[in-house]
């Protein structure tokens, strides 16, 4: 079992969210909004000295496979990116439960 960690600009959120959907994951949680100092480009503190923002999405599988699927293509989408300052940050750490019920 795995828990997916994904941050990412405003600007990447729809094709993130295309990106799981197109790989048949329909369970995530997104959090809008999040001020954020990436370590490419200038911070987005949603202010009008840095404007925009990331946005979190968050992912639990209980198939490793299915996981690793998302985190090769969210890879992928970085290495295809023509913005590095718009890079997806995506971390994938083991779960001990996961259960819904």
């Amino acid at each position: 079992m795995k828990f997916v960690y994904c941050t990412c600009n405003l600007s990447k959120k729809e094709e993130v969210i295309k990106t799981l959907e197109n790989a048949g994951i329909l369970d995530y949680q997104i959090i809008d909004e999040v001020p954020a100092k990436p370590m490419l480009g200038s911070p987005r503190l949603n202010t009008a000295v840095w404007p925009g923002y990331n946005c979190i999405i968050l992912m639990q599988f209980s198939d490793d496979k299915a996981a690793d699927n998302i985190m090769i293509r969210l890879k992928t989408m970085n290495a295809e990116a023509e913005n590095k300052a718009e890079l997806i940050t995506a971390c994938s750490l083991p779960m001990d439960d996961y259960f819904y019920e």
